[in-house]
């Protein structure tokens, strides 16, 4: 040990010059190490690059100016279409019964109870004068407020909801004999929650639709709720429903649809036809009647059960969409 600090001692230039060729040796070494490693990371993004650049390339059709300018002229077509489907739909916004609008604010909630006792009394002597039989306690889906007041936040979408349903049973008592065993109105989830005092009201619990928007100054649509309704009818009546359903002045969904013959046995072989149907000439006889009337027909005659729910969907203003919903019975 003592003769290497005796020959750095003696030899200072050297040893010092070695000292910095070791120091620069290691950083030259520390910065290489460092480079290596930014080129490998620089290489990978390279190749990938140049990976996701070739698929591109391969795309059909590749990307050019013509085919954005074409992308771009479908967009506007989409959303031009878009906007008169949401401008046709206007057609189908929900009027509050009543011209409820119209009256003050503070009037709106007795008006309402009054309507509706008038709307439910009005029916009655229609299915009285239809032969139609009503379901018990029959009061359109809101006997809720037979006896109570609505909240004045909730008037406004409880009148146009009696609208729909004022419509839909008319409709249905507008047929002879109609037998309607169940009438009510399922409020959805939203709507339930800006219902205030009716811890009893029935909820559709089903996931909402999507709802669209035209754009971003055009309102979407909502769904205020169901109607649930059970009756028993001929077969051309309940034609006649669904036929008024479809073109309805409102949008209304055919959610579900159940039907079940009254009759649940079908008509034996060589079982008498009806009263009303005349009997088959003897064989022999002269019959003045066309070969079908000679015929007794079997089928098509037995009334249905009937189980539908049916969706209603407005489409409010700006100004009314935040408007909130009230629960149902």
């Amino acid at each position: 040990m003592n003769d290497i600090k005796i020959w750095f001692l003696e030899n200072r230039l050297p040893s010092m010059f070695a000292g910095i060729v070791l120091l620069c040796s290691g950083a030259v070494g520390w910065m290489t190490s460092n480079a290596w490693d930014d080129y490998s990371k620089a290489s990978q993004t390279l190749t990938k690059a140049v990976e996701d650049l070739s698929k591109i390339g391969k795309k059909n059709p590749p990307p050019s100016e013509s085919n954005l300018l074409l992308v771009k002229k479908n967009l506007e077509a989409e959303q031009a279409a878009l906007n008169e489907l949401s401008k046709s739909l206007k057609a189908y916004r929900i009027p509050a019964f009543g011209n409820l609008e119209k009256s003050k604010p503070q009037d709106r909630p007795q008006m309402f109870q009054d309507a509706l006792r008038a709307q439910v009394t009005s029916l009655k002597t229609l299915a009285a004068t239809s032969g139609c039989s009503l379901a018990p306690g029959f009061y359109l889906g809101l006997g809720e407020y037979e006896n109570k007041l609505p909240s004045p936040e909730a008037v406004m979408s409880l009148a146009g909801q009696l609208t729909v349903l004022d419509w839909a049973a008319k409709k249905l008592l507008s047929h002879q004999g109609l037998i309607l065993a169940e009438f009510e109105r399922v409020a959805t989830q939203s709507s339930q929650q800006g219902a205030t005092g009716n811890a009893a009201a029935k909820v559709d619990r089903k996931p909402p639709l999507p709802a669209f928007s035209a754009s971003s100054n055009q309102s979407s649509w909502i769904s205020p709720g169901s109607i649930k309704a059970s009756f028993r009818c001929d077969q051309s009546s309940f034609r006649d429903i669904v036929n008024a359903l479809s073109g309805a002045p409102y949008f209304l969904i055919i959610e579900s649809l159940q039907l079940q013959n009254s009759v649940m046995e079908p008509p034996r072989r060589g079982m008498p036809p009806p009263p009303d149907q005349p009997q088959p000439q003897q064989p022999g006889t002269k019959d003045p009647t066309s070969s079908s009337q000679r015929l007794p027909i079997v089928v098509g005659r037995e009334q249905i059960n009937v189980s539908m729910r049916i969706r209603i969907l407005d489409f409010p203003e700006a100004s009314r969409q935040g408007a909130p919903s009230t629960s149902t019975k």
